[in-house]
């Protein structure tokens, strides 16, 4: 039997998932332990990755799982319940391929079931776009096709294997002892059923609805474990626009740190507080707390921009762990995992008591 780790959004996305995954990814690698990676939802969602043979050198994925970078033998599956955008796929594919020199088409799996974004999608959302509720990627518009039972997949209607093709694999690779990494889109609070509504995506955001969309059951005899990764990050950040409520809402300028932009649109992400209701029902929607219901932070380097300098000896301590035991606090949850800059994730499991 194998094990199953869904990576979430504690938040309202670009908590730094892709880091996460990426991470969780290379650590399996090194361990020598087989890898199915499967993305999710659609290209509304760019992941960030940092190349970890090219160091200092991120790469944004919409389509494709962030081990496509970070883990070279990892199979990587587009599920049944995604939308794909083709051009955005093939252009992608295209430039791991030939920029980064990493082999994507030979361990690509598409699930035939999976929902084709067509034009007419993308144009439907446009007037949401400029209103700075939608991406305007056309994945709201492609759910609701596949609901009104009239989408186009990328089988074209032809769907043959019991419970969906990539599902079928993946239940197999479980059962011989593979791990599947679940790659999780958006955040809890853009969750379609959350108090968040309307300003919301057209999705729930859970490690439940994410396996799901992936055709998998945390029940299956074939499953040893499930660990969900609810990943969030010191300020809280929405995209730009009437994108909903973000509590202790201030600037980048104030805060003394560059800009952030969505990889998507492009456009200046709104910051806030720390935010710690929304983490804390987070972690309580996805099964937690508890020693399967692990949190990651990330961006510590930006409340301590000292430790972008900083050599690791080993041990975060001071004022930083002081720091982190007041936000454990507020979340009722041990945070076990910190990113302390790009690709740089520090390991603090074991170190409290929250949770257990």
């Amino acid at each position: 039997m194998g094990e199953i780790v869904v990576v979430v959004g504690g938040q309202f996305g670009s908590e730094g998932k892709g880091e996460v995954a990426g991470w969780l990814a290379r650590e399996a690698y090194k361990s020598g332990e087989d890898l199915i990676a499967v993305r999710v939802a659609g290209p509304n969602a760019g992941h960030t990755v940092s190349d970890p043979d090219r160091p200092g050198e991120q790469i944004a994925l919409r389509q494709i799982p962030v081990a496509a970078v970070t883990h070279p033998d990892a199979q990587l599956v587009i599920a049944a319940g995604s939308e794909i955008d083709w051009a955005v796929l093939q252009g992608e594919i295209d430039m791991l391929e030939q920029e980064h020199d990493i082999e994507v088409q030979g361990r690509l799996l598409i699930d035939p079931a999976a929902t084709m974004i067509d034009r007419e999608h993308t144009l439907t959302e446009q007037e949401m776009a400029t209103q700075g509720r939608s991406t305007g990627k056309g994945i709201g518009a492609a759910r609701a096709a596949r609901l009104m039972r009239r989408a186009r997949t990328h089988g074209r209607g032809v769907v043959p294997g019991a419970g969906g093709v990539t599902a079928g694999i993946m239940r197999d690779e479980l059962a011989k002892g593979a791990k599947v990494l679940v790659e999780g889109t958006q955040g809890y609070g853009l969750g379609l059923h959350t108090p968040y509504y309307p300003l919301t995506t057209s999705s729930d955001c859970r490690a439940i609805d994410f396996l799901a969309m992936a055709g998998l059951s945390p029940w299956g005899r074939e499953v040893d474990r499930v660990t969900v990764w609810v990943v969030i990050r010191n300020w809280a950040i929405r995209i730009a626009g009437d994108s909903g409520p973000l509590a202790d809402e201030t600037s980048w300028e104030e805060l003394g740190v560059e800009p952030e932009y969505t990889t998507v649109t492009k456009k200046v992400r709104r910051v806030g507080g720390f935010h710690g209701e929304v983490v804390r029902a987070a972690v309580l929607a996805n099964g937690g707390p508890g020693d399967r219901v692990r949190v990651a932070l990330t961006h510590l380097d930006h409340q301590f921009p000292m430790l972008a300098d900083w050599e690791f000896s080993g041990r975060i301590g001071g004022d930083i762990e002081t720091w982190l035991a007041e936000r454990e606090s507020e979340i009722s949850s041990r945070i076990s995992l910190v990113s302390i800059g790009p690709g740089q994730m520090v390991s603090r499991i074991g170190l409290n008591s929250y949770g257990k």
